[in-house]
């Protein structure tokens, strides 16, 4: 999976810009506040049509333009598709070798960017709703109609949370409860069948980071993959906090109350975890997330990797540099001093100097 071109008008900061990156190593670099990120930001969205920053419509749309403009040509099994996204201040409009994507699944196959950003190692002691969107975010880049159904999820529970908020008889909160213990399967369901594939590439891989000496998990609420089980355990749970549901006014049991957390040396990650060791769950898991992807879909995901070398120390920079030097990969990278990336083997790599949203290539 190749990025050929990038073209940029009026997204944030950049007025307009052509890129025609590296098909191996791209670094972005510069001083900080000049558009860096802003470039990682557009690749994203064109593989998730969303920020990984806090971001609304209004805020990716270049002050006084009335919208944001991103184009790019993508290459993935020998097939070149053209790719674009509109975004005024209402919304995004996507488009697919011209044409209005009906599909979103077809859009988001087209390509599958894996972020590594300084917020998301916060994810990894944070809040359970951090490491939720951290594995579903993982889960629908290999599957991109799972996205469908967290969406489903999402629209039924606010639906039954409004029904518990006013008090609605039962008979007429049945029916939202059926629909969600049928869609809160699937998830589960998903979330389960990745981390069966994806724990033994991450916990292989948090051993070569800390040098055999320490040993990580993930723990994921239990239960296997078939769907009745998974069904009947969630219907349970709800049955069980029926009355604590109608005097909360809001669902207490489900895939959007579960906390999957990292483990090491069989320790929460969130309570007991030095900084280091935050640092490399995070980067075992993400390693492990480009050799599943890499695994199904036979080729591997384009790299996003924000400040990396202001987040990793020296050791698992090193880790990670071999990781990708080894796979030939696209990798887009930003920094604020390209030497250090360059003396560790990315001499070949493609740079450019960032400046107030401008790109000076070298």
């Amino acid at each position: 999976m190749v990025l050929n071109n990038l073209v940029l008008k009026d997204f944030r900061n950049i007025v307009a810009t052509t890129i025609v990156p590296d098909p191996i190593f791209n670094i972005f670099w510069g001083n900080n506040a000049q558009g860096k990120t802003n470039l990682l930001e557009a690749i994203y969205l064109l593989g998730t049509l969303k920020s990984f920053r806090s971001a609304q419509n209004v805020d990716l749309v270049r002050n006084g333009a009335d919208q944001a403009l991103i184009m790019a040509e993508t290459e993935s099994g020998g097939v070149t598709r053209a790719l674009q996204i509109a975004v005024d201040h209402r919304a995004k409009q996507p488009l697919l070798n011209g044409k209005r994507v009906t599909r979103p699944a077809n859009f988001f196959r087209c390509l599958r960017p894996i972020l590594f950003a300084p917020e998301e190692v916060a994810l990894v002691k944070g809040a359970p709703a951090g490491r939720r969107s951290l594995l579903d975010r993982a889960v629908f880049h290999t599957d991109p109609v799972f996205l469908a159904t967290a969406q489903d999820y999402d629209r039924i529970l606010r639906q039954r949370n409004r029904l518990l908020r006013e008090q609605r008889p039962a008979a007429e909160i049945h029916p939202w409860t059926s629909a969600l213990v049928r869609t809160g399967a699937l998830i589960r369901r998903e979330r389960q069948a990745f981390l069966q594939r994806l724990l033994p590439l991450f916990r292989r891989s948090y051993s070569q980071i800390c040098g055999g000496n320490e040993e990580a998990d993930l723990v994921y609420a239990e239960g296997g993959s078939d769907l009745g089980e998974l069904q009947k355990d969630f219907s349970c749970s709800l049955a069980r906090q029926a009355d604590a549901e109608r005097r909360a006014g809001t669902t207490l049991a489900g895939p959007h109350r579960d906390d999957p957390y990292f483990t090491v040396e069989g320790l929460p990650v969130r309570q007991f975890a030095s900084q280091g060791q935050q640092r490399s769950v995070l980067l075992a898991f993400k390693t492990a997330q480009i050799m599943d992807l890499e695994n199904l879909t036979g080729e591997p995901p384009i790299l996003l990797l924000d400040d990396l070398t202001g987040e990793l120390d020296r050791h698992r920079q090193e880790f990670f540099f071999r990781f990708l030097l080894d796979r030939q990969g696209q990798v887009f990278m930003t920094t604020t001093d390209p030497r250090p990336l360059q003396a560790e083997g990315f001499a070949q790599a493609r740079t450019f100097q960032v400046r107030a949203g401008a790109l000076d290539p070298e």
